[in-house]
Protein backbone atom coordinates (compact mmCIF):
# COMPACT_ATOMS: atom_id res chain seq x y z
CA UNK A 1 0.00 0.00 0.00
CA UNK A 2 1.47 3.30 -1.08
CA UNK A 3 1.45 6.10 1.46
CA UNK A 4 2.05 9.78 1.13
CA UNK A 5 5.19 11.01 2.83
CA UNK A 6 6.36 14.25 4.35
CA UNK A 7 10.10 14.75 4.71
CA UNK A 8 10.67 17.12 7.64
CA UNK A 9 14.00 18.99 7.58
CA UNK A 10 14.83 21.28 10.51
CA UNK A 11 17.42 23.85 9.52
CA UNK A 12 19.36 26.59 11.26
CA UNK A 13 22.02 28.38 9.20
CA UNK A 14 22.83 25.35 7.05
CA UNK A 15 24.03 27.37 4.06
CA UNK A 16 24.32 25.49 0.77
CA UNK A 17 23.99 22.15 2.56
CA UNK A 18 20.24 22.68 2.87
CA UNK A 19 19.67 23.14 -0.85
CA UNK A 20 21.95 20.21 -1.71
CA UNK A 21 20.04 18.01 0.74
CA UNK A 22 16.67 18.99 -0.75
CA UNK A 23 18.00 18.41 -4.29
CA UNK A 24 19.13 14.95 -3.21
CA UNK A 25 15.71 13.99 -1.80
CA UNK A 26 13.49 15.30 -4.59
CA UNK A 27 14.26 12.68 -7.31
CA UNK A 28 13.00 9.87 -5.06
CA UNK A 29 10.08 11.73 -3.50
CA UNK A 30 6.88 9.76 -4.24
CA UNK A 31 3.97 11.39 -6.05
CA UNK A 32 1.97 13.41 -3.57
CA UNK A 33 4.93 13.69 -1.22
CA UNK A 34 6.26 16.90 0.22
CA UNK A 35 9.34 18.36 1.88
CA UNK A 36 8.68 20.54 4.93
CA UNK A 37 11.69 22.70 5.80
CA UNK A 38 11.51 24.11 9.31
CA UNK A 39 13.48 27.36 9.27
CA UNK A 40 14.48 27.43 12.94
CA UNK A 41 15.47 31.12 13.10
CA UNK A 42 18.13 31.02 10.37
CA UNK A 43 19.99 34.24 9.66
CA UNK A 44 21.88 33.12 6.54
CA UNK A 45 18.93 33.21 4.12
CA UNK A 46 19.44 29.57 3.10
CA UNK A 47 15.73 28.55 3.23
CA UNK A 48 14.81 31.48 0.98
CA UNK A 49 16.81 29.96 -1.87
CA UNK A 50 14.58 26.87 -2.11
CA UNK A 51 12.31 26.91 -5.15
CA UNK A 52 10.15 23.84 -5.81
CA UNK A 53 6.41 23.18 -5.70
CA UNK A 54 6.89 20.21 -3.34
CA UNK A 55 9.00 22.19 -0.86
CA UNK A 56 7.30 24.19 1.87
CA UNK A 57 9.21 26.41 4.28
CA UNK A 58 7.61 26.94 7.69
CA UNK A 59 8.89 29.28 10.38
CA UNK A 60 8.18 28.90 14.10
CA UNK A 61 7.98 32.13 16.06
CA UNK A 62 10.80 31.12 18.41
CA UNK A 63 14.01 29.08 18.23
CA UNK A 64 12.98 25.50 19.01
CA UNK A 65 16.08 23.32 18.69
CA UNK A 66 16.29 19.83 17.24
CA UNK A 67 13.39 18.09 19.00
CA UNK A 68 11.04 21.08 18.97
CA UNK A 69 11.66 21.92 15.30
CA UNK A 70 10.93 18.34 14.29
CA UNK A 71 7.70 18.37 16.26
CA UNK A 72 6.70 21.71 14.74
CA UNK A 73 7.38 20.36 11.25
CA UNK A 74 5.23 17.30 11.95
CA UNK A 75 2.26 19.53 12.82
CA UNK A 76 2.64 21.21 9.41
CA UNK A 77 3.03 17.92 7.51
CA UNK A 78 0.24 16.19 5.57
CA UNK A 79 1.88 12.82 4.88
CA UNK A 80 0.77 9.50 6.38
CA UNK A 81 4.49 8.80 6.86
CA UNK A 82 7.07 11.19 8.27
CA UNK A 83 10.77 11.09 7.47
CA UNK A 84 12.87 13.30 9.74
CA UNK A 85 15.97 14.36 7.87
CA UNK A 86 19.01 16.43 8.78
CA UNK A 87 19.82 19.35 6.49
CA UNK A 88 23.24 17.90 5.58
CA UNK A 89 22.68 14.45 4.03
CA UNK A 90 22.73 12.84 0.58
CA UNK A 91 20.31 10.06 -0.29
CA UNK A 92 20.00 7.64 -3.23
CA UNK A 93 17.08 8.00 -5.64
CA UNK A 94 15.39 4.83 -4.35
CA UNK A 95 15.26 5.92 -0.70
CA UNK A 96 11.47 5.89 -0.47
CA UNK A 97 11.04 2.50 -2.15
CA UNK A 98 13.43 0.91 0.33
CA UNK A 99 12.37 2.71 3.51
CA UNK A 100 8.63 3.30 3.45
CA UNK A 101 7.39 -0.33 3.12
CA UNK A 102 8.78 -1.11 6.59
CA UNK A 103 6.49 1.50 8.09
CA UNK A 104 3.46 -0.47 6.87
CA UNK A 105 4.30 -3.26 9.34
CA UNK A 106 2.14 -2.63 12.44
CA UNK A 107 4.89 -3.54 14.92
CA UNK A 108 7.46 -1.22 13.32
CA UNK A 109 7.93 1.88 15.42
CA UNK A 110 10.54 3.54 13.22
CA UNK A 111 12.89 2.64 10.37
CA UNK A 112 16.17 4.13 9.17
CA UNK A 113 19.01 3.45 6.73
CA UNK A 114 22.66 2.68 7.22
CA UNK A 115 24.66 5.89 7.63
CA UNK A 116 27.98 6.62 5.94
CA UNK A 117 30.35 9.50 6.53
CA UNK A 118 30.05 12.08 3.79
CA UNK A 119 33.36 12.33 1.98
CA UNK A 120 34.81 9.15 3.48
CA UNK A 121 34.94 5.70 1.90
CA UNK A 122 34.07 2.59 3.87
CA UNK A 123 32.82 4.31 7.03
CA UNK A 124 29.29 2.95 7.50
CA UNK A 125 27.23 2.46 10.65
CA UNK A 126 24.24 0.12 10.92
CA UNK A 127 22.40 1.63 13.85
CA UNK A 128 24.03 2.28 17.21
CA UNK A 129 23.80 1.58 20.93
CA UNK A 130 24.79 3.02 24.27
CA UNK A 131 28.04 1.45 25.42
CA UNK A 132 28.34 2.66 29.03
CA UNK A 133 26.54 4.31 31.92
CA UNK A 134 27.41 7.78 30.61
CA UNK A 135 25.39 6.97 27.47
CA UNK A 136 28.35 7.24 25.13
CA UNK A 137 27.41 5.65 21.82
CA UNK A 138 29.03 3.25 19.41
CA UNK A 139 27.98 2.45 15.86
CA UNK A 140 27.08 -1.11 14.99
CA UNK A 141 28.65 -3.11 12.18
CA UNK A 142 27.03 -5.18 9.45
CA UNK A 143 24.64 -7.82 10.74
CA UNK A 144 22.37 -8.88 7.89
CA UNK A 145 21.31 -7.96 4.37
CA UNK A 146 17.69 -7.98 5.51
CA UNK A 147 16.00 -5.29 7.58
CA UNK A 148 16.55 -6.06 11.25
CA UNK A 149 16.05 -4.73 14.75
CA UNK A 150 18.67 -2.45 16.30
CA UNK A 151 18.75 -0.72 19.70
CA UNK A 152 18.90 2.83 18.36
CA UNK A 153 18.32 4.36 14.95
CA UNK A 154 20.09 7.46 13.62
CA UNK A 155 17.84 10.49 13.68
CA UNK A 156 19.48 12.07 10.64
CA UNK A 157 17.10 10.09 8.37
CA UNK A 158 14.34 8.34 10.31
CA UNK A 159 10.88 7.28 9.19
CA UNK A 160 7.78 6.79 11.33
CA UNK A 161 4.03 6.65 10.75
CA UNK A 162 2.43 10.02 11.34
CA UNK A 163 -0.37 8.69 13.51
CA UNK A 164 2.04 6.70 15.68
CA UNK A 165 4.32 9.71 16.06
CA UNK A 166 1.37 11.76 17.33
CA UNK A 167 0.16 8.97 19.62
CA UNK A 168 3.50 8.61 21.44
CA UNK A 169 3.90 12.35 21.84
CA UNK A 170 6.54 13.05 19.18
CA UNK A 171 10.09 13.92 20.14
CA UNK A 172 10.59 14.92 23.75
CA UNK A 173 10.18 18.70 23.83
CA UNK A 174 11.95 18.73 27.18
CA UNK A 175 15.25 18.03 25.41
CA UNK A 176 17.03 21.34 24.88
CA UNK A 177 18.66 22.59 21.64
CA UNK A 178 20.43 19.40 20.48
CA UNK A 179 21.39 15.96 21.74
CA UNK A 180 19.80 12.57 22.58
CA UNK A 181 16.53 13.21 20.74
CA UNK A 182 16.91 10.21 18.40
CA UNK A 183 18.08 7.81 21.12
CA UNK A 184 15.28 8.83 23.47
CA UNK A 185 12.62 8.36 20.78
CA UNK A 186 13.89 4.90 19.88
CA UNK A 187 14.13 3.80 23.51
CA UNK A 188 10.58 5.02 24.10
CA UNK A 189 9.30 3.10 21.07
CA UNK A 190 10.96 -0.11 22.27
CA UNK A 191 9.55 0.28 25.79
CA UNK A 192 6.08 0.91 24.36
CA UNK A 193 6.21 -2.39 22.47
CA UNK A 194 7.38 -1.32 19.02
CA UNK A 195 10.43 -2.38 17.02
CA UNK A 196 13.09 -0.09 15.53
CA UNK A 197 14.32 -1.52 12.23
CA UNK A 198 17.37 -0.75 10.12
CA UNK A 199 17.41 -1.07 6.32
CA UNK A 200 21.01 -2.11 5.54
CA UNK A 201 20.53 -1.98 1.75
CA UNK A 202 19.76 1.74 1.97
CA UNK A 203 22.76 3.96 2.66
CA UNK A 204 22.53 7.67 3.39
CA UNK A 205 25.64 9.82 3.71
CA UNK A 206 25.74 12.33 6.54
CA UNK A 207 28.04 15.27 7.17
CA UNK A 208 29.63 14.76 10.59
CA UNK A 209 30.85 18.20 11.59
CA UNK A 210 33.50 19.13 14.13
CA UNK A 211 31.42 22.17 15.12
CA UNK A 212 27.75 23.14 14.92
CA UNK A 213 26.55 26.25 13.07
CA UNK A 214 24.94 27.17 16.40
CA UNK A 215 26.10 27.11 19.99
CA UNK A 216 25.71 23.89 22.01
CA UNK A 217 26.88 24.01 25.62
CA UNK A 218 28.10 20.99 27.58
CA UNK A 219 25.42 21.77 30.13
CA UNK A 220 22.75 21.27 27.46
CA UNK A 221 24.16 17.94 26.28
CA UNK A 222 24.45 16.74 29.87
CA UNK A 223 20.94 17.90 30.73
CA UNK A 224 19.53 15.89 27.84
CA UNK A 225 21.41 12.76 28.87
CA UNK A 226 20.19 13.10 32.44
CA UNK A 227 16.62 13.58 31.25
CA UNK A 228 16.77 10.32 29.30
CA UNK A 229 17.94 8.54 32.45
CA UNK A 230 15.41 10.11 34.81
CA UNK A 231 12.49 9.46 32.46
CA UNK A 232 13.34 5.90 31.47
CA UNK A 233 15.75 4.18 33.86
CA UNK A 234 15.11 2.25 37.03
CA UNK A 235 16.79 3.14 40.30
CA UNK A 236 19.97 1.06 39.92
CA UNK A 237 20.73 2.02 36.33
CA UNK A 238 19.94 5.67 37.02
CA UNK A 239 22.29 5.56 40.00
CA UNK A 240 25.11 4.21 37.85
CA UNK A 241 24.45 6.91 35.29
CA UNK A 242 24.55 9.70 37.87
CA UNK A 243 27.78 8.32 39.33
CA UNK A 244 29.34 8.16 35.87
CA UNK A 245 28.39 11.71 34.89
CA UNK A 246 28.76 13.35 38.32
CA UNK A 247 32.38 14.39 37.85
CA UNK A 248 31.55 16.53 34.81
CA UNK A 249 31.96 20.21 35.67
CA UNK A 250 28.57 21.04 34.16
CA UNK A 251 26.74 18.38 36.18
CA UNK A 252 25.40 20.63 38.95
CA UNK A 253 23.92 23.27 36.64
CA UNK A 254 22.53 20.61 34.27
CA UNK A 255 20.89 18.75 37.14
CA UNK A 256 19.45 21.98 38.54
CA UNK A 257 17.90 22.72 35.14
CA UNK A 258 16.50 19.21 35.03
CA UNK A 259 14.82 19.63 38.42
CA UNK A 260 13.13 22.83 37.20
CA UNK A 261 11.57 20.91 34.30
CA UNK A 262 8.92 18.21 34.02
CA UNK A 263 11.21 15.16 33.92
CA UNK A 264 9.64 13.49 36.95
CA UNK A 265 6.12 14.03 35.65
CA UNK A 266 7.18 12.54 32.32
CA UNK A 267 8.74 9.59 34.18
CA UNK A 268 5.32 8.84 35.68
CA UNK A 269 3.61 9.29 32.30
CA UNK A 270 6.04 6.86 30.69
CA UNK A 271 5.54 4.21 33.35
CA UNK A 272 1.80 4.31 32.78
CA UNK A 273 2.23 3.66 29.03
CA UNK A 274 5.20 1.36 28.64
CA UNK A 275 5.00 -2.41 28.10
CA UNK A 276 8.62 -3.11 29.07
CA UNK A 277 11.11 -1.62 31.51
CA UNK A 278 14.70 -0.58 30.90
CA UNK A 279 16.07 -3.90 32.20
CA UNK A 280 14.15 -5.72 29.47
CA UNK A 281 15.55 -3.37 26.84
CA UNK A 282 19.17 -3.64 27.95
CA UNK A 283 18.90 -7.43 28.24
CA UNK A 284 17.30 -7.58 24.77
CA UNK A 285 20.45 -6.11 23.25
CA UNK A 286 22.97 -7.52 25.72
CA UNK A 287 24.10 -4.12 26.89
CA UNK A 288 25.66 -5.03 30.22
CA UNK A 289 26.46 -2.03 32.35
Amino acid sequence: MAVSVSVVIPSHNEGTQLRDTVDSILPGLPDGGEIVVVDDQSTDGSPDRLRHSSVHVVRPADRLGAAGARNFGATCAAGEALVFCDAHVRVPDDWAIRLLPLLEQPDTGAAAPAISVMGATGSVGYGFRWKDAALNVEWLGWQSADPHAVPLLPGCFLGIRHDLFADIGGFDNGLAVWGSEDGELCLRLWLMGYTCRLVPSLEVSHLFRTAHPYRVEWETILHNLLRVGVVHFGRERLGRMLASLGSNGAFASAFATLIDGDAWARRAWMRARRQHDDDWYFDRFEMRW
